[in-house]
């Protein structure tokens, strides 16, 4: 097995999905990290949920998932006091088995820290964001239109559990299958694993993925979530697992923290960091570029006699931990099972967070039809941040929607839930496997639940003309500005910016108070249209998006107006047709670099050169023949009067 990074086609988004995906991060990029909505899914489900724990289909799987946009991984490890290994097999693994195939708690293929750390965090330009088929990373050139009816309409089912056969509870250990290339596969009791899914493979392929990413635009922080059990017994698999001896728990060597260490710490972002940054906000978040710093109305903030700023609970934005520091991940201790509550877990607080830290369980109820009657964060009533607590909210009970139970059943309820989760502020975890399929069967049942948590671009937005047969070069051109549709649920569409719309305005810098202007403008006249003690902004998460759409429903003048029914939002690819960008008409696009700007720059290099190099011989030649004239002067003189030269004064 490679350990490496490598999606299926399938999985690979279309241009049209990098563009989605691209402005959405940028559009969040300063809010603190525990506001900004993420899709997640418990790799159980995904990659195990025919409970076969097999490397190679769990490669495809994690990589899949990462490909299609899962920034939320919830990790079930199961520590084989046996193989004194973290696995992600339930049962242990017999030593007489990993002394043939597992020699070693280091995968071959991991990347050290110091590899790691030499690829920074670098500029992408046209050149590195046209590679699309390679590494995934978006086009910026002419977008194409993307027509995904068949994850749109993704049939999603979820498999129920396997449960516990009662007449296999103790079953003679056999060889069941090879997984190539010829890794053997284990039948203990229900279920199936090579002595060789063990955690330091997840390491290696997040390793590859991080490295493989390691640029502008395809760069996203991931959390992980660490659920802690026990391996059962290998002649008991079904039955609770047993506590360990406490000199067969993990070790200092093969703590959690030493095997993320190894091949991670460059791109953790630790609580001992996060407290130092805390502590001192003119040296850490202050210190960075306006652009790079988190959006303080997200957190307080004191300022002692010294005038150091604090904050007791902020948290730092992915441009902080991403851009400036060159993080990539945040991890957080999740559920642990009595069985290894022995673990000394003291040894991972340096890089792990604890239990509860980052996450916030949301306890929802939704109707079959996806709909979320109970536990949303959005109430148009209440836009102060300080009484919505949306920090780090995420779900996985589901409770009121049935899901389908087979493969051919109709998946839209789960796609609507999940897409009104996240206008509700909560990030919708997957723990069930959708349509009896793991994501390394069949992602497109992933990818549709992924991409419904997209909640800034309508679906098959942006585009890049308005479709119209009588469009022109002219007219396309104009088509550069975002707005806020009535009739697509509050989702965005692209206009001609020419065009006379209403303007969004952000009251007092807060994130959830709007007001719309009173008159329709073109968008480059929205900043002046906006009333006073407000500006022209644009959405930034989802929550910030659900309430300026109530403000736009509140406005029967707007929704009953066929010519101007719609609001700008400040976004904009007025630089460039496929960067998406905020900050002014004149904000220019910060991934791209004019191909024929390129061109006229490698023309005029070398004429400019030679120019230059024509002037010199010029000068030279004049210099020279200036200097022979003056030689004969002076020796002429000289013969005459006897060294008498005539120069410059000293």
């Amino acid at each position: 097995m490679t350990d490496s990074y490598s999606p299926g086609n399938s999985s690979l988004p279309s241009a049209l999905w990098h563009t989605v995906f691209l402005s959405q991060r940028d559009l969040s990029i300063q809010v603190p990290v525990n506001y900004v909505t993420q899709p997640g899914v418990s790799l159980a489900a995904a990659c195990f949920g025919e409970r076969r724990y097999e490397d190679y289909d769990f490669e495809t799987c994690l990589s899949n998932l990462l490909s299609v946009g899962f920034r939320r991984l919830i990790l079930d490890l199961y520590w084989d006091a046996t193989s004194q290994v973290w696995s992600f097999c339930p049962v242990s693994v017999p030593i007489s088995l990993t002394a043939a195939t597992l020699t070693s708690s280091s995968p071959a293929g991991a990347l050290s820290s110091a590899q790691l750390q030499t690829a920074a965090l670098l500029p992408s330009t046209s050149s590195q964001v046209t590679q699309a088929a390679s590494t995934g990373s978006t086009s910026l050139a002419a977008r194409q239109a993307a027509s995904n009816s068949s994850t749109s309409s993704a049939l999603l089912s979820s498999a129920s559990s396997i449960p516990p056969n009662s007449t296999s509870s103790v079953q003679p250990l056999s060889t069941v299958a090879s997984s190539p290339p010829g890794e053997p596969l284990y039948q203990f009791g229900p279920y199936q694993c090579t002595s060789t899914i063990v955690f330091t493979d997840f390491i290696s392929i997040l390793s590859d993925y991080i490295l493989l990413t390691e640029n502008t635009i395809e760069a996203h922080l991931i959390q992980l979530i660490i659920n802690v059990h026990a391996a059962a017994a290998t002649d008991n698999s079904t039955q609770p697992a047993l506590p360990p001896e406490q000199s067969a728990l993990p070790g200092t060597s093969n703590s959690l923290s030493a095997l993320l260490d190894a091949s991670l710490s460059a791109y953790i972002y630790t609580p001992t960091e996060l407290s130092a940054h805390r502590a001192d906000l003119n040296s850490s978040w202050y210190s960075v570029v306006p652009s790079r710093q988190p959006i303080s109305e997200y957190y307080t903030t004191k300022i002692a006699s010294n005038r150091v700023h604090s904050t007791p609970d902020g948290w730092p934005s992915e441009s902080y931990i991403e851009v400036a520091k060159v993080k990539r991940l945040l991890i957080g201790l999740g559920s642990v099972d009595p069985q290894i509550e022995g673990y000394n877990f003291s040894s991972d607080r340096d890089i792990i967070f604890p239990q509860g830290y980052m996450e916030a369980d949301r306890s929802i109820r939704a109707t079959n039809d996806g709909i979320v009657e109970n536990g949303c964060l959005f109430d148009a009533k209440t836009p102060d941040l300080a009484l919505v607590n949306s920090s780090w909210s995420a779900s996985s009970n589901f409770s009121g929607l049935d899901f389908p139970t087979i493969s051919s059943s109709r998946g839209i309820p789960l796609l609507n839930l999940t897409s009104n989760l996240t206008a509700c502020g909560i990030s919708p975890i997957i723990n069930q496997t959708l349509a009896n399929s793991t994501a390394s069967m069949n992602i497109t049942s992933y990818q549709a639940v992924s991409y419904a948590t997209v909640w800034s671009w309508a679906y098959g937005e942006p585009r890049n003309s308005s479709g119209s047969t009588s469009d022109n070069d002219v007219s396309n051109s104009h088509f550069r500005c975002a707005l806020m549709d009535p009739t697509l649920n509050g989702r965005w569409r692209v206009g001609d910016c020419t065009t006379k719309f209403y303007a969004a305005c952000r009251i007092a810098s807060e994130p959830y108070r709007w007001q719309i202007s009173s008159i329709p403008v073109a968008f480059s006249a929205a900043p002046d249209a906006c009333p006073g003690n407000s500006t022209f902004a644009v959405p930034r998460t989802a929550l910030e998006n659900s309430y300026l759409h109530s403000v736009l429903n509140a406005r029967p003048d707007i929704l009953s107006d066929s010519d101007a029914s719609g609001v700008w939002v400040e976004f904009h690819s007025l630089d460039v047709q496929t960067c998406w960008v905020s900050g002014g008409s004149n904000a220019t696009c910060p991934y791209y670099e004019d191909p024929a700007l390129e061109q006229r720059r490698a023309v005029l290099v070398p004429t400019i050169a030679a120019v230059i190099v024509l002037v010199l011989t010029a000068l030279t030649l004049l210099v020279k023949c200036n200097q022979n004239r003056r030689t004969s002067r002076t020796r002429t003189r000289r013969m005459d009067s006897g060294w008498d030269y005539e120069g410059v004064p000293s």
